[in-house]
């Protein structure tokens, strides 16, 4: 094989590679915890024909505002549940995921034609973005950063168009963004430093002029009000900002996990081609971007993806000039069978990947793991008819209330901020995590607590309680009630992956 053939046929493993990383990292079927919340939500807003405002499924916040952020994004998930089953479910997730990634595709390869640029660069952000496409509607924020990201960076196309075509189209998309997931506020922290800090002279395409852009600024707020909360969904979204979050997704990047070797990579690389920034220093809004998007991600890993999303481009044009000063500074290429083994390699690991991916999408469309999810105790309930105000950790309340509700109403949810106030939080947390008196028992004396879900292992003062009974126990979890008759034995515990709901 000769050296055009050769590098032919790299460039082709690359984009293998691409391929199946896409459909790799992306393709998460295992059920995110929150996810039955969302398809019981979105049911009710299908059957409501509108949005909640008030709390229905608690017992420790009944009846206390509820600003669903979600509420559009969940009112389609359940559609397409009820219709296509997970399998339909799964395939929206991929949908909107594979159009996130052709996006950034477009930037990267905008700023380089290198297969040895455009291939690394897409591994890593993938790779990155893999822990934020559960099926979840935060989802929809990834495309409208994508896509917000692109339209920017085809500013010659977009100044043909007339302003209020420009304005327009920025009013509809943010409107829909707004109603789809909060995560609106990006977009329009993105359009503010757009207006405020736009492309140099050297920038390869001019913005629209200033009116223009802050005309599209205004549009952009203004339409994030169309919604059935109007501007309260910024007061939300500053709350929640602000609020404690006792969850690993916001907590700091830990150096020592091995799923943050992609961020760190990623952050790495484009620190020290800094020196040869080319859309960083023509579009000075982007590195704004890029380093409070850092910096975000630095400090809470649920923006790790956003980072990625934004750090994709820039990162690309930078080791784009980096591979041309070496090729300036060193006359020595890669024989033709040393790059036909790397195209062998790469085209190795892109099968590994197909591998892998049969591998877990052959356990069902959508799973969880039976370990996880008190299922035996919910099945237990069922049977027995019970009915009663759980106290049970945050991660089980959405499958609990799938299952049980209405007879159960629960303590905490995966709704978390959206309507639980910091004191019932700390309350929940502190209870489970056995903290010292009084806090821990707060979650049974301050609230109608009739039943908790503990799980096994976990030492709550219930056992200080005598009118509090275990009623059923299994390897996952044990169920309490006040005044119930004792369990007499252990019960069996489901196990392995059962398929979603």
């Amino acid at each position: 094989m000769n050296g055009r053939h050769a590098a032919d046929w790299v460039a082709r493993a690359w984009a293998l590679l691409v391929a199946t990383s896409a459909l790799y990292f992306l393709s998460d079927n295992e059920a995110d915890n929150d996810l039955w919340v969302h398809l019981l939500s979105g049911r009710a807003i299908l059957s409501s024909g509108s949005a909640p405002h008030r709390d229905t499924l608690s017992y420790t916040v009944s009846g206390a505002t509820w600003i669903d952020h979600e509420w559009l994004t969940q009112a389609a998930f359940a559609a397409v549940f009820d219709r296509l089953g997970p399998a339909g479910l799964w395939l929206v997730k991929m949908s909107v995921a594979l159009l996130t990634a052709w996006l950034v595709w477009l930037m990267v390869a905008r700023r380089s034609a290198s297969p040895w640029v455009r291939g690394p660069v897409m591994v890593l952000v993938l790779a990155a973005a893999a822990r934020g496409y559960a099926i979840r509607p935060q989802i929809v924020t990834y495309l409208g950063v994508a896509a917000l990201l692109a339209a920017l960076d085809h500013l010659a196309d977009a100044a043909r168009r007339r302003a209020w075509q420009l304005i327009a189209l920025t009013g509809a998309a943010f409107a829909l963004w707004a109603n789809a997931h909060g995560g609106v506020v990006v977009g329009i922290g993105i359009l503010g430093l757009f207006t405020l800090a736009p492309a140099t002279a050297a920038a390869r395409a001019q913005p629209p002029a200033v009116g223009v852009r802050a005309a599209m600024l205004v549009a952009a707020i203004a339409a994030a009000c169309l919604t059935p909360y109007g501007t309260s969904l910024f007061g939300y979204v500053l709350a929640e900002l602000r609020a404690p979050h006792p969850l690993t997704e916001w907590q700091p990047v830990q150096l020592g996990d091995p799923a943050h070797v992609p961020f760190l990579v990623l952050l790495a690389l484009l620190i020290t081609t800094l020196p040869l920034a080319r859309t960083l220093r023509r579009q000075p809004w982007w590195a704004a971007l890029v380093t409070i998007t850092a910096i975000m991600a630095v400090r809470q890993q649920r923006h790790i993806p956003l980072f990625g999303l934004c750090a994709a481009a820039p990162l690309a044009d930078q080791l784009d000039a980096a591979l041309a000063r070496l090729r300036a500074a060193t006359a020595t290429r890669p024989s033709a069978g040393a790059r036909t083994a790397v195209a062998l390699g790469l085209a190795g690991l892109a099968l590994v990947q197909v591998g892998l991916l049969v591998e877990h999408l052959g356990r069902g469309a959508i799973v969880y793991a039976a370990e996880e999810y008190p299922v035996g105790s919910v099945r237990f309930m069922r049977a027995q008819g019970v009915r009663g105000n759980l106290a049970l950790p945050l991660d089980w309340g959405g499958y609990v209330l799938w299952h049980a509700t209405p007879a159960v109403k629960v303590s905490l949810d995966g709704r978390f901020a959206t309507v639980y106030p910091p004191r019932v939080v700390e309350d929940n947390f502190a209870f489970f995590r056995g903290a010292g008196a009084p806090a821990a028992a707060r979650l049974l004396d301050d609230y109608d607590t009739t039943l908790v879900l503990v799980p096994r292992g976990v030492t709550t003062p219930l056992d200080s309680r005598p009118d509090w009974q275990m009623v059923y126990a299994d390897a996952v979890a044990a169920l309490f009630a006040k005044n119930g008759a004792a369990a007499s034995r252990d019960s069996e515990a489901p196990r392995g992956w059962l398929l979603f709901p």
